[in-house]
């Protein structure tokens, strides 16, 4: 009899573990993301824009000091933007530096 009250309750155990994990929401994640504009060259700006799933996202650039993009180069991110927001953020390179790609970030 003990065995069969510590199987039930081992049981019951897993099925409510098993249940509570099934619950749990899956992890949001913007989709459809696609680059919008790219003003290529000195000061240059970028924009990307995801415009399904759920989640935020943000617009990330890459400048250097040369064209080919090899002296002095930093990334740059533009503001977090969730996919319910209609609004179109992008970013600039700071003056003195080249656009050299476009593309964007997840959290």
């Amino acid at each position: 009899m003990r065995n069969l009250i510590k199987r039930t309750l081992l049981v019951t155990t897993l099925v409510a573990a098993a249940v509570g994990v099934a619950a749990a929401p899956a992890s949001a994640s913007a989709t459809s993301c696609s680059r919008l504009y790219a003003k290529w060259g000195l000061g240059g700006s970028g924009t990307f824009w995801c415009q399904k799933g759920s989640g935020y996202y943000r617009t990330m650039i890459y400048c250097a000091t040369n064209v080919q993009g090899t002296s002095g180069g930093a990334y740059y991110f533009g503001p977090w933007n969730h996919t319910e927001n209609s609004s179109i953020i992008g970013k600039s390179c700071p003056s003195n530096k080249y656009l050299i790609a476009v593309g964007y970030d997840l959290p």
